[in-house]
């Protein structure tokens, strides 16, 4: 029977440091006086899971279960050139933004994973939570949420957890254009095929309004996505390809009614680079979109708009992420990575394209086991065009700095 094993630590690296808003469509959105921001989480990877509880790997017994604890804290500070034709390019680590030159953002995290075997299968549940305090947070004390849960059983997921078109990953104290979108979904996992798999999930609702509840706690299916995945894995190279489909729901939309059919395709590769050095690795990810770009990694979703805002034809777009990851020594590691995210919407006047570039490279040093310091540069440059309308474009560079530890 299929065994799992959620790697909290790596994931809730993650769901930090993918909660953001796209810098790139803040100000082409804030010009069209539409701005949204949608935090995205990205969930823990899966893997196979002993059926010992070894204490050596942070694993203990408790009631049958096979129980792991992770938890840690960090802190990032982050300063900018300038805030790109007025708009606000630092994204702090809880996902609000700052006009601010500079920021300091101080998060902590808590995850739980359990495992049951059984002469059927394993069961697994999972859950993590997190709290935040940033720079312009509009906080005072900081915030605390539930940022993932799910429940397992041979092969099939329930929870809150990321879609099954995210594939690229890469190590970034910034956030590149790629598919994060967290979600409630159901998927279910055959893995029979050698080194490959198939899923195939249902995931709930996009927003329809720019005040539709989102996150661990809503369970709306009325409109669902439905999603497929072929995943391939080997020594050798892992490869991705997914796609969904969703009803775009235009009804309500103050100029039209009528649906159109959505959807996304992407396909991505993962390879290691040994011939350059040993643990080194290359990473890509290619999605195209059609009335359904928040999985493009723009946080955006169009849908979500039409209340107010009519579109004479879909909303399309694309986007690509590229990363490479070199191991220095035991202690010091890199990653680069560039990437890309274009949409263009049809207003019944005219047509608006939207374009992003965020590229950032860094050095992370592992002092002890549990610290780690960081330092890393990005490149912000975009573009807003339409006919008859003076281009607005965004050029600025970020400066971060962190420290996390992990109490494991």
């Amino acid at each position: 029977m299929r065994n799992f094993k959620i790697n909290m630590s790596i994931a809730f690296k993650n769901i930090k440091r993918f909660q953001h808003c796209d810098r790139g469509l803040l100000f082409s959105l804030a010009m069209l006086g539409v701005c949204g921001c949608v935090q995205a989480q990205t969930p823990a990877p899966t893997e196979a899971v002993s059926s010992a509880c070894d204490p050596r790997e942070g694993l203990y017994e408790l009631h049958g279960w096979c129980t792991s604890l992770n938890y840690g804290a960090s802190y990032t500070y982050q300063s900018a050139q300038n805030s790109g034709a007025g708009f606000p390019v630092i994204v702090n680590k809880n996902g609000t933004v700052s006009s601010a030159k500079s920021s300091d953002s101080a998060s902590a995290y808590a995850g739980l994973q359990m495992t049951r075997h059984s002469d059927l299968g394993d069961i697994t549940a999972t859950g993590s939570a997190s709290w935040s305090k940033a720079t312009d947070d509009g906080t005072q004390n900081g915030s605390a949420y539930v940022s993932g849960w799910s429940l397992g059983f041979d092969g099939l997921t329930v929870g809150y957890t990321g879609t099954l078109m995210s594939f690229w990953s890469g190590d970034f104290l910034s956030a590149a254009n790629a598919p994060q979108r967290a979600t409630n979904s159901v998927v279910y996992e055959y893995d029979g095929i050698k080194n490959s798999s198939i899923a195939i999930g249902l995931e709930s609702n996009l927003p329809t309004t720019p005040q539709t509840q989102t996150g661990p706690t809503s369970f709306d299916f009325s409109n669902p996505v439905y999603t497929l995945r072929w995943l391939h894995s080997s020594d050798e190279i892992t490869f991705f390809v997914a796609g969904l489909l969703r009803k775009a729901d235009y009804s309500d939309s103050p100029s039209q009614t009528t649906t159109r059919t959505g959807w996304v395709e992407s396909v991505g590769v993962t390879m290691p680079m040994a011939f350059v050095a040993e643990g080194d690795s290359f990473s890509t990810q290619w999605t195209r979109a059609s009335d359904a770009s928040s999985y493009l990694g723009t946080n955006v979703d169009w849908t979500s708009y039409q209340q107010s805002v009519a579109t004479s034809g879909p909303t399309t777009g694309w986007s690509a992420v590229s990363s490479f990851h070199h191991v220095w020594s035991e202690q010091f590691e890199s990653n680069i990575y560039s990437s890309y995210v274009t949409v263009a919407v049809n207003f019944p006047v005219k047509r608006v394209e939207s374009s992003t570039v965020n590229s950032g490279i860094n050095l992370f040093w592992r002092p002890k086991k549990n610290l780690r310091l960081g330092i890393e540069f990005e490149k912000i440059t975009g573009s807003v065009s339409s006919p008859g309308i003076p281009d607005v474009s965004v050029d600025s560079s970020v400066g971060i700095l962190s420290m996390a530890y992990d109490f494991n």
